[in-house]
């Protein structure tokens, strides 16, 4: 029987994540796929600035933007009737915007200064065998493919779990303290009692994977995301360039989603190529079809994220509608969240109770980010709809070929009624900024229990509609990106926290109490931190302290190895040195000093 800390089940992109941020921590883990390789479906695709900071923490993000879209090729977003056709009303343009993570908008500055990390596009077909080529390079033979998980047992001091190896049909047993499921919900939760819950089968959508030469009729290289409403298939398509290594109209592969209307066929790989020539408006391509999928819209979310030693993850947690690039996003960030608190567990003596704040701060998250999806998603209907009722008919036709077609054609005719009727939609279609400029979305969630100490001030403004982020220095908030010279060098500050490095005390200025607190709770604790001081570490050369943290220069913040504020004060007293150390075991769930895994207990 083989032994571990933790055995993660999912190769996908939430489980080669986990896996990569545990081999920095160095914990002991073994992650087993019952896949022979990674995803070969395009999926998801847009990687939001927080992702990518992640990415950025552990030395995965160059490669990551190494091979993904270009900013150019993704820096605007267009509504089109088709790309080509015979008829007037085909090939036209109805709306545009600027790309998802600000790209081409006016907001662009705004999600820069943000972050020190730009958002990415990269399908997950392209992305899993980066992070499988990290996971390896660091963890070797721990990284498992074609390893079935059969089943689990699970008692109080860990799970035993039953696995087939389906390179030669053997089966053998692991033991590990704890298991994680990123396995989209097959095993691991279901059989600890953990079932995702919510709105299932709402729509049946059909995405094809093919190669195509599109270079003749693709309307614009800057374009990611091409929205298609044909005046003669209800439904709207979308279209989106999958590269590799050529982009806009000169991408080898695409993919293309579109609803499944009730009087469809059965779709097959050969009997929808006509349907991707009608919806494009090219009757005539040449195109070869990969792959044909079909997939259910769901807004779906677990009813725990632990269960004694069983923790879940990514879709195994929460499932939802691509809008907005929630789902890959939430799920990469999921396991960030987890990762440190498994390695203070199983290596610094932190009492299994800390593992109890991943479900206290992410399912929030993943409810919100679930709902917030879903808006995004359902707002198309809207869309939709503000293209054909801005024509007056008798309702009864509403949605009829004779209505759809004259609403178009009022639309888009060169006259004062036509031009009223485009600003309207204007102002309509504005609406779904709620999923292209999500900026807060992204980057201003908030933890409002766990691993933190609230500071016992009312909760921080957010924006209703998701746009505006503010950073807050506050306890539960993502650290705030300013930039500081170390050396001579330019950094973030979320360079301070590396992913190896543990917590840092993050001070306004150098203190020597402050230091010897810093040195007596590692001694007591043996918890990774150190103390970062401005002025004396580093610079604050543009001066932005003060102005976004809030603090003087006796303010100190306590980070956290995901970059999360835990803990904020400016007091100055003697007893806040010595409280500190109780403050950090209070976070950490410690009460000092290395533990042996028997030292530890708990019930499922």
């Amino acid at each position: 029987m083989e032994t571990t800390d933790v055995l993660v089940v999912g190769g996908g992109g939430c489980g080669l994540s986990l896996a990569i941020f545990l081999s920095d921590l160095d914990v002991d883990f073994l992650m087993i796929e019952r896949r022979e390789a990674t995803s070969h479906l395009p999926k998801a695709h847009y990687l939001n600035a927080r992702t990518m900071e992640i990415f950025r923490q552990y030395d995965v993000a160059d490669d990551i933007q190494a091979v993904g879209t270009p900013p150019y090729y993704r820096s605007r977003t267009k509504w089109f009737t088709s790309f080509a056709g015979d008829s007037p009303l085909d090939g036209k343009c109805i709306f545009e915007t600027g790309g998802l993570g600000g790209h081409g908008s006016a907001r662009e500055p705004d999600y820069r200064a943000a972050s020190p990390a730009d958002s990415a596009n990269l399908p997950q077909i392209r992305l899993e065998p980066i992070l499988r080529r990290h996971a390896e390079r660091r963890a070797g033979q721990r990284i498992r493919f074609r390893q079935e998980l059969l089943s689990y047992e699970q008692d109080i001091d860990g799970v035993t779990a039953h696995v087939r190896n389906h390179s030669d049909g053997s089966e053998y047993e692991v033991r590990a303290r704890y298991i994680v499921g990123a396995d989209r919900g097959r095993t691991v939760g279901p059989v600890a009692g953990i079932e995702l819950e919510g709105e299932t089968d709402l729509i049946t959508q059909v995405s094809v994977h093919f190669q195509a030469d599109l270079s003749r009729w693709y309307p614009d290289d800057r374009v990611l995301l091409n929205w298609l409403r044909s005046p003669y298939r209800p439904g709207v398509s979308v279209i989106v360039p999958m590269g590799p290594g050529n982009w806009g109209r000169h991408s080898p592969e695409w993919s293309i989603s579109f609803p499944k209307m009730p009087d469809d066929p059965e779709w097959t790989e050969e009997n929808v190529v006509p349907m991707v020539r009608k919806i494009l408006g090219i009757p005539k391509l040449e195109l070869s079809v990969l792959c044909k999928t079909e997939w259910t819209v769901e807004g779906v979310l677990a009813n725990a994220y632990r269960r004694g030693r069983v923790f879940v993850a990514g879709d195994a947690a929460h499932r939802h509608p691509p809008t907005t690039g929630l789902g890959l996003n939430t799920g990469i960030q999921d396991a960030h969240n987890l990762a440190w608190k498994l390695a203070l567990v199983t290596r610094y003596g932190a009492a299994d109770r800390l593992l109890d704040s991943y479900e206290a701060e992410r399912r929030p998250v993943g409810a919100f980010n679930v709902e917030w999806a879903l808006n995004a998603f359902f707002n198309h209907l809207l869309l939709e709809a503000a293209i054909v009722d801005t024509h007056p008919n008798h309702r009864s036709q509403i949605q009829s070929s004779g209505h759809v077609i004259a609403a178009y054609s009022a639309l888009l005719a060169d006259t004062a009624n036509g031009r009223m009727r485009r600003a309207r939609l204007n102002q309509i279609f504005d609406t779904q900024h709620i999923e292209f400029y999500a900026r807060d979305v992204e980057l201003g969630f908030v933890y409002e229990r766990g691993a933190i100490v609230l500071d016992g001030l009312p909760a921080s403004p957010r924006d209703p509609l998701g746009q505006d982020y503010g950073p807050f220095a506050r306890p539960g908030h993502r650290l705030p990106h300013i930039w500081l010279d170390r050396c001579g060098e330019q950094i973030s500050s979320h360079d301070l926290v590396s992913g190896t490095n543990g917590f840092v005390l993050l001070a306004g200025a150098y203190s020597n109490e402050w230091e010897a607190a810093v040195d007596q709770a590692v001694a007591e604790t043996g918890i990774p931190l150190q103390m970062v001081a401005m002025g004396h570490d580093v610079d604050d050369s543009e001066g932005q302290w003060e102005t976004i943290t809030g603090l003087s220069e006796q303010g100190v913040l306590l980070i956290r190895p995901d970059n999360i504020i835990a803990w904020k004060t400016e007091r100055t007293d003697t007893l806040i040195f010595a409280e500190f150390i109780d403050i950090l075991k209070n976070i950490c769930q410690t009460e000092g000093g290395r533990r042996s895994r028997s030292d530890e207990s708990v019930r499922p």
